[in-house]
């Protein structure tokens, strides 16, 4: 359990200010970054050579096509109030942090299926924090940006300590009901936080985040929404 973590804070990420994580043995797993007109493609290359960035992913969070998404790996849609939640999000699914989690080798190979990534979260605190988290993620799952089949998703959990097994499974039974998926596969994280964005220390709270990887190309796979 990772009990006591960092409260998540608005933090404001320069949009020429490139965001690694986990650096390890001299290398980044993964580097971040905002698309905009204002990157620097070639500083951008040279930086990913010098950190041995494995995988470079892009938050597009105006669903502009700008050139620097050419030299990105993955690109992640958001809006800009997500761009923070979308990286803690991200590094928590192999921290080792949560109760239930991947590890890096399961996070490359999920995201090695489709360049584009649809991220959705809901959070609510309070009594009925975790059905209205689902309140507020399911309308996003009737309305995806993408009409591609989804290959995988990754879903992170966070929540206080009160959070059980019948919550999560509430949750899983919700996403199942309203976004029928073929031949593609789920990972789960949980992490347990005794204060968030959302609640503070001593209340119940939930936050959902969902990762959606799109096949690059269509076939004859659907995604239906219920």
């Amino acid at each position: 359990m990772a009990n006591n973590s960092p409260v998540l804070a608005s933090v404001t990420i320069q949009i020429n200010k490139y965001e690694p994580y986990k650096v390890a043995n001299g290398k980044n797993d993964a580097t971040f970054f905002v698309a905009s007109d204002d990157i620097d493609m070639e500083d951008l290359q040279r930086y990913r050579q010098e950190t041995k960035t494995e995988c470079l992913i892009a938050m597009n969070t105006t669903n502009k096509n700008y050139d620097c998404l050419e030299l990105a790996d993955n690109v992640i849609s958001c809006s800009p109030d997500e761009v923070q939640l979308v990286m803690q999000a991200f590094q928590l699914l192999h921290s080792g942090s949560g109760f239930i989690g991947m590890d890096w080798n399961e996070v490359k190979w999920a995201i090695s299926n489709g360049r584009n990534i649809e991220f959705l979260h809901g959070m609510a605190s309070g009594e009925n924090c975790v059905a209205l988290a689902c309140e507020q993620l399911i309308p996003k799952l009737k309305n995806l940006s993408s009409n591609y089949p989804i290959t995988n998703m990754m879903i992170n959990i966070y929540a206080d300590i009160s959070f059980g097994c019948e919550q999560q499974d509430f949750i899983i039974k919700e996403i199942d009901k309203n976004l029928m998926v073929k031949d593609a596969t789920t990972f789960y994280q949980l992490s347990f936080f005794d204060e968030f964005a959302d609640w503070k220390s001593g209340e119940r709270g939930c936050c959902v985040c969902m990762f959606l990887i799109y096949a690059d190309k269509s076939n004859d796979s659907l995604i239906k929404h219920i």
